[in-house]
């Protein structure tokens, strides 16, 4: 059986989902990791049973026994670490956002139409049941013509204050709202043409985090569909998971409605508040399988590595995804809407 021998960037909670899978899977085998601390990277190489564990993503990529790369870096890091695997001829699996510039978006599609090699941005919900069912309904008609809509993915206060030691350095915008903006192109099968975006700051600045609080955008599709957008980072601790994640479509024949955060049918009572144990990301499996949306979009990348399967999202999705991020941006700061 042929083997990906496969690189892990980033030893921290995503990044040991990225080992996991290809520690599992027969077909893959973890032969290196790399985090900027040496004690995480070690850490990781002895839970794993990788070979080696680099500081620097340019020695992990220069190391002859790896054939692809995984990045699973904070959101403004991905860009070096995504050319510098491209040029070596190395296959690519990074995080979302592709990156959080339109430029840097820009010069990793280019570098990704000159290189062999493939990359694909982890857009998991694009195997998230619910979103996938979501996507159904509009394809088939079910609700007719999408009018409009609405999507929130917010997390509580613990992840800008507590989870993410560089939330400074991003948003709520683009830690979430990369996934939200994914979601809806995947289930409208559309693209954003235009943008109304405003933003709030001064809560989390108060508590030491310089960033955003939240962005509100109103998306117009090019079929025609408007969308309503939230990504926040102000959401109450004493909600049941640190995310909030609801989409609903209304189409002149129905609507559909998912909230893929609501994992209710397992509540945790144990001295900490209500607690719902995540059923849809996650899955128990056999030895050799992984179960649950989050797992099964990574090993998406090694099908369309190793069998040639399409890729779950290209960089074309990764760039759009980023143009109208950046849109959002733009109109919050301008006051303007804004056209792409």
């Amino acid at each position: 059986m042929q083997r990906l021998r496969m690189g892990v960037v980033g030893a921290g909670l995503w990044g040991a989902n990225h080992a996991h899978v290809f520690t599992t899977l027969p077909e893959t085998e973890l032969v290196a990791v790399c985090d900027v601390s040496p004690e995480r990277a070690e850490a990781m190489k002895a839970e794993t049973g990788a070979k080696a564990a680099y500081t620097r993503h340019e020695d992990l990529i220069a190391d002859p026994h790896v054939d692809a790369v995984s990045i699973a870096t904070p959101d403004f890091t991905h860009t070096p670490i995504i050319l510098a695997a491209l040029a070596a001829g190395k296959h690519v699996l990074s995080e979302k956002p592709l990156a959080t510039t339109l430029e840097e978006a820009n010069a990793i599609a280019d570098a990704a139409a000159r290189s062999k090699a493939k990359l694909m941005v982890d857009f998991h919900n694009r195997v998230s049941p619910a979103i996938v069912q979501v996507r159904e309904a509009v394809a088939s008609g079910e609700i007719g013509r999408p009018v409009h809509g609405s999507a929130r993915l917010s997390n509580t206060t613990f992840v800008p204050l507590e989870m993410l030691s560089w939330a400074s350095r991003s948003s709520a915008l683009w830690f979430l709202g990369s996934h939200a903006l994914d979601a809806l192109r995947f289930v409208l099968a559309d693209e954003v043409k235009r943008v109304y975006a405003v933003s709030r700051e001064g809560v989390l600045a108060s508590r030491g985090v310089a960033t955003k609080d939240v962005h509100l955008a109103i998306l117009e599709f090019a079929k025609g569909t408007v969308v309503t957008m939230e990504n926040s980072w102000l959401l109450s601790p004493d909600n049941p998971q640190v995310f909030d994640f609801k989409l609903e479509l209304v189409g002149d024949k129905g609507q559909v409605q998912a909230d893929p955060s609501h994992n209710g049918a397992v509540r945790r009572l144990t001295g900490k508040g209500l607690r719902y144990a995540d059923v849809l990301g996650v899955a128990p499996t056999g030895a050799t399988r992984v179960g649950g949306f989050v797992f099964e979009a990574i090993a998406r990348f090694v099908d369309a590595v190793l069998r040639d399967a399409p890729l779950l999202a290209d960089v074309a999705d990764g760039l759009a995804a980023t143009r109208a991020l950046a849109a959002i941006e733009q109109s919050a700061a301008s006051g303007r809407p804004v056209d792409l």
